[in-house]
């Protein structure tokens, strides 16, 4: 139990903190501040300024240059939704009014059907165990067109939107991951896309139906012995454009080394860092 004598002291500390912060509280306000208060405000302010312009010019130095075929990239093609989020105030009304996704009857019946169905013959332990999918499960993923459906039904595929993609995915991931990933790739990373908007007629009429109905199955090779996901610090894999010495028709040479790839042990082409290869 504390005596009086301790009890007006502690009450004089306290009196005494109070006082100490109205002071400190007076030095920080501007309107009260004197003329030398002031002046070492604004040393400080510029001291602090020097010091973000001196780490800013020493992390410019650190990262590596955007290249000329970087900076055409980054121009072209639109800025959506993603725009707002890095200005600092996304809009959830804004993205509602701009984007409305809706399915096709066609998508949701493949998604209440064929989906539901290769979600029996998945059972993501048994999967694990084995590290691969059964029999049935890849059959019925090949005759469904499951690596298909971003490809146009004119060269075989399902045709679907992204947004139905995205659902069929989702709803693999519930009962199975690794389905979900398998399923992924060829209708993502692989090259059916680019093969339908930059193929040669030749190259459309050989791989899109072997796409589509799972004959051929792309992988996707990122990661290097020396980078991981970061497709602007590879090391060891590059392209040189040169004319053919026989026949002279210009073309792309190839050199990477890729490790990790995703579904190489099954694959019969692939997609190397966004290109395709053979």
């Amino acid at each position: 139990m504390l005596s009086s004598t301790t009890r007006r002291t502690s009450t004089t500390l306290l009196r005494g903190s109070s006082s100490t912060l109205a002071s400190k509280s007076d030095i920080l306000s501007p309107l009260n501040a004197s003329p030398h208060q002031l002046d070492q405000r604004r040393t400080l302010l510029g001291l602090v300024h020097a010091i973000d312009k001196r780490v800013y010019r020493w992390a410019r130095g650190v990262l590596p240059p955007i290249s000329k075929t970087e900076n055409i990239a980054l121009g072209c093609g639109t800025i959506g939704f993603d725009r707002d989020i890095f200005s600092g105030s996304p809009s959830l009304q804004h993205l509602i009014d701009t984007y409305q996704p809706s399915l096709t009857t066609e998508e949701q019946s493949y998604i209440n059907n064929q989906v539901t169905t290769l979600c029996t013959l998945l059972n993501d332990h048994d999967v694990v165990t084995s590290k691969d999918f059964s029999k049935e499960a890849w059959d019925y993923m090949r005759d469904e067109k499951f690596f298909g459906m971003k490809i146009p039904k004119e060269w075989g595929g399902l045709g679907f939107s992204t947004e139905a993609v995205s659902q069929v995915l989702a709803k693999l991931a519930t009962q199975c991951f690794d389905a979900n990933a398998t399923v992924a790739v060829p209708n993502s990373l692989g090259p059916g896309e680019l093969l339908v908007r930059y193929g040669t007629d030749e190259q459309k009429e050989y791989f899109l139906p072997r796409l589509a109905n799972g004959t051929l199955i792309p992988c996707f090779g990122l990661t290097g012995p020396h980078s991981g996901s970061d497709a602007t610090s590879l090391i060891g894999s590059d392209c040189v454009v040169s004319k053919h010495p026989v026949t002279g028709e210009l073309g792309v040479v190839a050199s990477f080394k890729k490790r990790y790839i995703t579904l190489a042990p099954v694959a019969g082409g692939g997609g190397v860092g966004g290109g395709w290869g053979g």
